[in-house]
């Protein structure tokens, strides 16, 4: 094939002209026959039956994703238009969408012409039908949708990430929806040169097309695309995201010395010989268009059949042959190209009549005509009055031409034609107008530059195209000269506007460590709204989520304050910002003020009937609650929450309320309840089409809950899910940590660890008070006392950074540091944490230990053992209760260190002391065994040998029993089960069935009557 031409959508039209003598044949429009040797599609025979298979899979509701790659003029467009065909036969609907090297497209754009194309065609209600409650979002970036439906509200307002997630999530359910009829093959030519946006799109619909009856098709060219493009990123996420064996790549190679022949043979009518093929697959390397412009070169009266023709003919290069083919147009048809070449890869007629000068429009169509009689443009079909080049090589050969003076001129020429050309609607075109105005701003100046910019920003914005608009902002404030750091206030309300994009685009696009970047030129835009008297601007920067409201953002509470003193206090503008200046007074430790803006917000919230807002402030205020370690009262927040929260409006505030109830509930020892809202939040996190941000979340609670209860494998099965939607999402790193160490898997734990540490460098407000609890947590179960002054440096910065801090975060830098001078022995230290640590008796501290077994080992370092001793009761009794087993099992092996000290208190003897000891460790061995925590075990196991040593006097109870077997006798003739007994001795169900065991055998009873009545008769109860 002599070039890469590209298939229309369904309505495609024909070329007008004629052919030049051994042109190529090229196929446009809709197609109805697969083209065969005759056409020129040749040896592609393992290519097409990778893509039929593909198709076939999609038919059949098995939707698939098929990347075509390979150089340029490898006959990428060309196969996939042959497939086309095929689907076509086979009832398919095919469409078409393209990306452009030039930049001026809008957000999405190869996306947004197939549903163009479909919107066109398809029946009013069968758009709504298919698009139901999301036509509303891609009416957004569409708005061909609004004019079929125009009855369409606007879609709610949302964070940044959801907003995106929901365009995405209704573009996706939109093809499924409209596949299920009639399959879909949707063709994406020239990836490489596609918007972030796009690839955005295509990673989103990679989780979802497995279930769907789509083929989508990409081509690109690979030898452009580096590690380091975007398309390399995002085609590792496709990879990734689709289901096993919904993604596959297929390369094009050049075609054989064989095929070459065929190929030529089949555009041309003659076969040639060996020495002629052989020379012209050497030179071309069996490229399509290289062969195929080397075929163009011979005329009819040439003999193809010998090899000093083709010695003679074969250019050095393909832009080379494409300069020889413009060498035989008119000069006046070189100008247009040329002139088009600037606009783009695809052009409007009526631009270049605008751009044309003293050429009448009847010139200007036989210009036309004349390129496209020899294929180097054509019509773009479904589109008046549109061509684009046949292959991106020709625009890119004459757009090289041109010098750079020139081109600016040319840049000039066409940004001021479009602004003719568009009219009114000129902002709709704000993004190609900004690109023309960009590359002429040497001659035409910043002002409309800067004016264009902005639109296209606000546009980007709209479409949720966050890194499109950072791009137009950035460009814009660059143009005027306004530097993007710093902290001056804009200097007029164009600067102010440009600021306050580039925050919000920067907000939804950046790294949370770069979030205080993003409210810095939030916060020069608010100053001048606020001085210039402009309250709705003002309002609208303060009450942007610049950042999640338990992120500590500096100046973000008095930004709030400031807006609010510019409205009445009872509005529903204050509602709103109350909500949100709620959430950041919480996170900066200001309980009580968090809870006076919270209360208001509720209470303006239910006056405007505005139940969105209501679910928001509810949630905020379970953070709030949970952060200030008030685990009751955020489980009642939570919980109403979610009781109001009757749709999925605002999915984050559903995951952010269960996310906190689920985990206050587990720190209460709630094990059951917590079960529920954690299943709940897996199910979310596994959809494939939830938000990231949200995924994270929703498998945090599951892992933990896994994890306390002993069950290993799904708390690595959990939090390997949590790590595929994010590496280094502490949430789950976290508990993953500590269950490789308690099962002895040490190098695994420490792998964890340091990704623990990358996540403490990265997102250091949210995971350093983690790093300080760990690292003296591992110590703790493996005996080894490794990078302990790292903890404990780590432990002081985030005392003196957050020196007033009284939430969960300090709670967790806390019992670090108690863990630490409980192994060191400090005691005034532990007595300093152990009176902190008091008011949150009968919790546990995430997956590393209950604050009652902490408080023992406080009370044993400061020497109070009694007191130690009573706090160890209070802790098997808590984990006995909350099925928390691991830490059960800790429990007891500590209980039995202070049992064995030396000076243990009189009130028992020191053969009762050791007898309690051997049995708190009896039930430890046989928890740690039963769930293979090593570590432990090995532990136990030693201070059991050592005791065993020891020599000692002990009562004599009848028939060998020993001590715990008696206090289980006595329990069997009071008539308590094996529950009971458990309960009341703090020992598994499966100990005390053992000790049972052992008592009718020695008693030689043969059940629970009979040893009753030996305990009675022995004189035992």
């Amino acid at each position: 094939m002599a070039r890469e031409n590209h298939l229309g959508r369904n309505d495609g039209c024909a070329h007008r002209g004629k052919l030049e003598p051994h042109v190529l044949p090229s196929y446009t429009g809709r197609m109805s026959q697969p083209l065969s040797h005759s056409s020129g599609f040749v040896g592609r025979h393992r290519e097409m039956a990778e893509l039929r298979t593909a198709l076939d899979d999609a038919i059949a509701g098995q939707g698939r994703i098929v990347m075509l790659a390979g150089e340029p003029g490898i006959g990428k467009t060309r196969t996939a238009r042959e497939l086309s065909a095929h689907a076509e036969q086979r009832g398919a609907q095919v469409f078409w969408g393209w990306c452009y090297e030039d930049g001026g497209a809008p957000p999405y754009w190869p996306c947004l012409q197939p549903i163009r194309s479909y919107v066109q065609q398809a029946e009013s209600e069968q758009l709504r039908s298919e698009m139901g409650a999301g036509a509303a979002d891609i009416a957004e970036v569409l708005p061909e949708v609004s004019g079929r439906l125009p009855d369409l509200s606007k879609p709610p307002f949302l964070e940044p990430e959801q907003a995106r997630f929901r365009l995405l999530d209704s573009i996706t359910n939109f093809f499924k929806a409209a596949a299920q009829s009639r399959p879909i093959v949707i063709v994406l030519d020239d990836l490489q040169w596609s918007d972030r946006s796009s690839l955005q799109l295509l990673e989103f619909l990679a989780k979802e097309i497995i279930s769907s009856r789509l083929l989508l098709v990409g081509t690109y060219r690979d030898v452009e695309v580096s590690r380091r493009h975007p398309l390399s990123q995002a085609l590792v996420a496709l990879l990734r995201e689709s289901t096993v064996g919904g993604f596959q790549r297929v390369q094009l190679r050049g075609l054989t010395q064989h095929r070459v022949g065929e190929f030529v043979e089949a555009s041309t009518g003659v076969a040639i010989s060996e020495q002629a093929r052989d020379l012209l697959h050497g030179r071309t390397e069996g490229n399509p268009l290289f062969v195929g412009e080397v075929t163009r070169q011979i005329g009819p009266e040439e003999d193809l059949s010998t090899s000093g023709a083709w010695a003679n003919t074969i250019p050095e290069g393909i832009r080379d042959a494409i300069g020889r083919r413009l060498d035989r147009l008119s000069e006046r048809c070189n100008e247009v190209l040329t002139t088009a070449s600037i606009i783009g890869r695809d052009f409007d007629f009526r631009l270049l009549n605008i751009l044309s000068g003293e050429m009448s429009e009847d010139q200007l169509l036989q210009v036309v005509d004349e390129a496209v009689s020899v294929h180097l443009i054509e019509d773009l079909p479904g589109q008046r009055d549109r061509y684009q080049f046949s292959h991106a090589l020709i625009q890119q050969t004459l757009a090289e031409e041109v010098t750079t003076s020139r081109r600016v001129r040319l840049h000039a020429r066409i940004a001021e034609g479009l602004e003719v050309l568009y009219g009114d609607d000129a902002e709709a075109h704000a993004a190609e107008l900004t690109h023309h105005f960009a590359e002429s701003e040497p001659v035409l100046g910043p002002v409309k530059l800067v004016h264009y910019s902005l639109l296209a920003g606000n546009r980007g914005l709209a479409a949720y195209a966050y890194e499109d608009a950072l791009a137009h902002f950035e460009r814009g404030l660059v143009a005027r000269d306004i530097t993007l750091s710093g902290t001056q206030a804009a200097s007029d309300e164009e600067a102010a506007d440009l600021l306050f994009g580039l925050a919000r685009a920067r907000s939804a696009a950046v790294e949370m460590q770069q979030l205080e970047e993003a409210f810095a030129l939030l916060r020069r835009a608010f100053e001048y709204y606020a001085d210039a008297g402009n309250v709705a601007l003002a309002v609208a920067a303060a009450e942007f989520p610049i950042a999640p409201t338990a992120y500590r953002m500096p100046g973000a509470a008095e930004l709030i304050a400031r807006a609010l003193a510019l409205i009445p206090p009872h509005s529903h503008e204050a509602g709103r910002l109350l909500s949100r200046y709620g959430g950041i007074l919480g996170a900066a430790d200001d309980y009580e003020g968090a809870q006076e803006a919270l209360a208001r917000a509720i209470a303006i919230a239910r006056r405007e009937g505005d139940l969105p807002l209501e679910v928001q402030t509810f949630t905020f205020a379970a953070v709030v609650s949970g952060m200030h370690l008030r685990w009751q009262e955020s489980v009642d927040n939570g919980l109403r929450a979610i009781e109001l929260a009757t749709s999925d409006e605002n999915p984050l505030s559903d995951v952010v309320s269960r996310y906190w109830t689920a985990n206050c509930l587990l720190g209460m020892g709630h094990l059951d309840a917590t079960r529920r809202h954690a299943l709940i939040l897996r199910d979310l996190a596994e959809r494939r089409s939830t938000p990231r941000q949200n995924a994270e979340l929703g498998f945090e609670p599951i892992t933990s809950l896994s994890c306390l209860e002993g069950d290993w494998k799904a708390g690595r099965e959990y939090s390997d899910r949590g790590l595929e939607v994010s590496p280094l999402n502490f949430h789950v790193l976290f508990p993953r940590v500590m269950l490789e160490h308690e099962t002895g898997e040490a190098a695994q734990g420490d792998a964890y660890l340091d990704r623990v540490l990358e996540a403490t460098r990265r997102f250091e407000f949210l995971a350093s008070a983690r790093m300080p609890m760990a690292i003296p947590a591992i110590a703790r179960i493996t005996g080894v006392p490794d990078r302990l002054e790292m903890a404990e440096a780590a432990a002081e910065s985030y005392f003196i950074e957050q020196s007033a801090s009284t939430n969960n975060l300090a709670m967790w830098a806390k019992v670090g540091t108690a863990l630490l001078a409980a192994q060191k022995g400090d005691q005034t230290a532990a007595a300093e944490h152990y009176a902190y640590l008091q008011s949150q008796r009968g919790t546990m501290i995430t997956t590393v230990i209950s604050v009652d077994r902490l408080l023992g080992l406080l009370s044993q370092t400061m020497g109070n053992l009694d007191q130690a001793m009573a706090h160890f009761e209070d802790a098997l009794a808590f984990c006995g209760k909350a099925g928390y087993r691991p830490e059960l099992a800790w429990s007891c092996c500590d209980y039995s260190d202070t049992m064995l000290d030396p000076t243990v208190s009189s009130r028992q003897t020191t053969w009762e002391s050791r007898q309690k000891a051997i049995s708190l460790l009896d039930e430890s061995l046989a928890i740690s065994s039963e769930l293979g925590m090593r570590p432990l075990m090995d532990r136990v196991t030693e201070r059991l040998e050592r005791i065993q040593t020891r020599p000692s006097t002990a009562p004599a109870y009848p028939d060998g029993l020993t001590q715990r077997e008696v206090e289980v006798l006595r329990l069997i003739a009071t008539g308590k089960t094996n529950r009971e007994i458990g309960e009341e001795l703090y020992i598994s169900f499966r100990t005390v069935g053992n000790h049972v065991r052992n008592i009718l055998t020695k008693t030689n009873t043969t059940n629970r009557t009979e040893a009753a009545t030996f305990a009675a008769h022995q004189g035992l109860t």
